[in-house]
């Protein structure tokens, strides 16, 4: 039984090699859906990550992925909102799997609580998944279907992306900060967001949680792109920050792991040289 038709795709649950799977498959035969359908399946297939559900084969009408029980964080979030510690362990979830795909030259354009699928019905940082790149952009291919189009979700979408912009990796940032107002609110800030993108109003619902969060949600809900973090690294070490001032349980950030690697390799390398560590 399907799951869900859009645009002339439909995905449903199945078995695949005695696996449990996740289908697309395209029903129509228009060149633009087919073009939109290719292009999702060439970035699935370049990445690889545990933060993003794998693309397992493909065919000119199929993609299949492997099956992740337990539900979007949409599914998660229409329960009630979450606290302070299950939203931004979420959130940094989500930031692992942005700063790999950003790293890859990829934007994902789409970022809202239905493109994110929580393992196991888990609201940790192990158990977030990352779906859906029909609407990527993707330095390595050679042509942007999409570019020049306001495609995107209003509520998640950057001002920049609802005017044609893309391949601005602030304007995923923007939809994390989005993500983790949702979060904690239960609700994105803006309740007419079309017309908050048009720039016909700026009225934005009061920052949830504590004031702890208040600078991030606030920067990456900029509409000046140069106003956000500039970075996913640099996002998720800020996030880490409000965690530790919060006095919450710490949870290593990618940029400290770098750090940590540069830091062993460095002394590696002294000692072998029979050097000491400064």
């Amino acid at each position: 039984m399907p799951l869900a038709e859009r645009s002339g795709v439909t995905s449903e649950s199945a078995r695949w090699h005695n696996l449990p799977v996740f289908v697309k498959t395209l029903m129509v035969d228009d060149p633009d859906a087919r073009a939109r359908f290719h292009h999702e399946g060439r970035v699935a297939a370049s990445l690889n990550h545990p933060g993003i559900v794998p693309l397992l084969a493909v065919s000119p009408t199929q993609l299949i992925f492997p099956y992740v029980a337990g539900g979007t964080l949409r599914e998660h979030l229409e329960l009630g909102a979450l606290d302070v510690e299950q939203a931004t362990a979420v959130v940094l979830g989500l930031l692992d799997g942005v700063i790999y795909l950003h790293a890859q030259g990829v934007t994902h354009q789409d970022l809202k609580p239905e493109n994110v699928l929580v393992k196991d019905g888990q609201v940790t940082r192990g158990a977030v998944r990352i779906i859906d790149f029909g609407m990527s952009h993707a330095r390595h291919q050679p042509l942007d279907i999409h570019s020049g189009t306001r495609m995107g979700t209003p509520h998640f979408m950057a001002p920049e992306q609802f005017y044609g912009m893309r391949g601005d990796i602030r304007s995923d940032l923007y939809s994390v900060g989005v993500l983790l107002f949702d979060c904690l609110a239960g609700e994105p800030p803006y309740r007419d967001a079309l017309g908050w993108l048009a720039g016909i109003h700026t009225t934005r619902a009061e920052l949830p949680g504590p004031a702890a969060l208040h600078p991030l949600m606030s920067a990456a809900l900029s509409r000046d792109p140069a106003q956000r973090p500039e970075s996913a690294l640099k996002m998720q070490t800020q996030l880490c920050r409000a965690r530790q001032t919060l006095g919450l349980p710490d949870l290593p950030c990618v940029a400290r792991e770098q750090e940590k690697k540069k830091m062993h390799t460095a002394t590696a390398i002294l000692s072998a040289a029979g050097g000491e560590r400064p």
